[in-house]
């Protein structure tokens, strides 16, 4: 694999199997990621996402987390009781209760490394609170563990566009803070109904607000193809994972305006786009491997998709894998 796409595709998709369009039975769903971590492209295979709830139910599919290295889990976060940063808090601590409980069931087999915790809007608005709650988190993310996890808090900017800049605000307090990359906004870019899926301008905003506030970002729902599409099952045009990982990097890269970043979002035309050698290219812009990779990861985390088949398909038909 040339450097380009490998520095642009390791590590990007985290398998959502049991999520709409998809939504597998648990079963089916960890067979397809027990035989993608066998198969040549794992490379670009991350983790599978799994709801906190559902930690227990994974026992009966031991025998498939035996093969070395562990499986790696993104486990999404229980809700709260209530509303307020004390119940948030305290679900995002028995979410990691569990997960270590099921790590001590399955010794050296898994590894649940990334956590998904959806904010309330209220929460997402106080930067303050926020880093403190997260800075708490950190803290128990630390107790024992030899490598601590990381955490996405999921931003609701559709509904609430001013959460994303006093989040990345805290991400990014609580990551100086902590002296590592322990925490990351979560947005989501799609849905099974057109009221889920943003508007290029809005995406561009949120990942331009993310990082002028320095923090990293990984992206959830809809990214099934690399470039802007039509899904008639949902009646919305949907995002593609190129145009919003490869946006993203080029922001990073060539510090462009939400504006710009826009029309890298709404650009479905491959033509436009390289990945090669030389690294990521859109239209005049170019970008390096080591400016890739050194973007993805520090900003631009993976993306979850119920289909990890797909991608690779399309990226096969551009000729950018093999």
């Amino acid at each position: 694999m040339s450097p380009g796409p490998r520095a642009f595709l390791a590590d990007l998709v985290d398998y959502a199997g049991l999520f709409p369009p998809a939504a597998l039975d648990l079963g089916p769903a960890v067979r397809n990621f027990a035989a993608y971590r066998g198969g040549a492209d794992a490379w670009m295979l991350a983790r599978f996402i799994v709801p906190a709830g559902r930690l227990d139910d994974l026992d009966a599919f031991a025998d498939l987390f035996a093969a070395a290295p562990p499986a790696r889990f993104s486990v999404l976060g229980h809700a709260p009781d209530e509303g307020g940063a004390e119940a948030w808090a305290a679900a995002a601590r028995r979410t990691l209760d569990d997960a270590r409980a099921f790590e001590r069931r399955h010794p050296a087999q898994v590894a649940c490394d990334r956590f998904e915790l959806r904010l309330p809007a209220a929460l997402a608005s106080d930067a303050d609170r926020l880093a403190e709650a997260l800075g708490e988190l950190d803290a128990a993310f630390r107790d024992g563990a030899a490598t601590p996890p990381r955490a996405a808090v999921e931003v609701p900017f559709l509904e609430h566009p001013g959460t994303v800049g006093p989040a990345a605000q805290a991400v990014a307090d609580a990551n100086g803070r902590a002296g590592r990359p322990a925490f990351a906004l979560k947005l989501r870019c799609g849905g099974v109904t057109p009221d889920l899926v943003p508007g290029v301008e809005a995406l561009a905003e949120a990942l331009a607000t993310a990082r002028d506030g320095g923090a990293p970002f990984k992206a959830t729902a809809g990214l099934h193809h690399p470039f802007r599409n039509d899904d008639e099952a949902v009646g919305a045009t949907m995002h593609g994972f190129v145009n919003v990982f490869g946006g993203a990097i080029l922001a990073r890269v060539h510090g462009l305006s939400a504006s710009d970043l826009a029309e890298v979002l709404d650009d479905a035309d491959a033509a436009h786009w390289r990945l090669d050698d030389d690294g990521l290219g859109w239209r005049s812009l170019q970008t390096t491997p080591p400016e890739v990779a050194d973007a993805r990861e520090q900003f631009a985390l993976s993306y979850g998709s119920c289909s990890f088949d797909e991608p690779r398909e399309d990226l096969r038909a551009l000729g950018w894998i093999r």
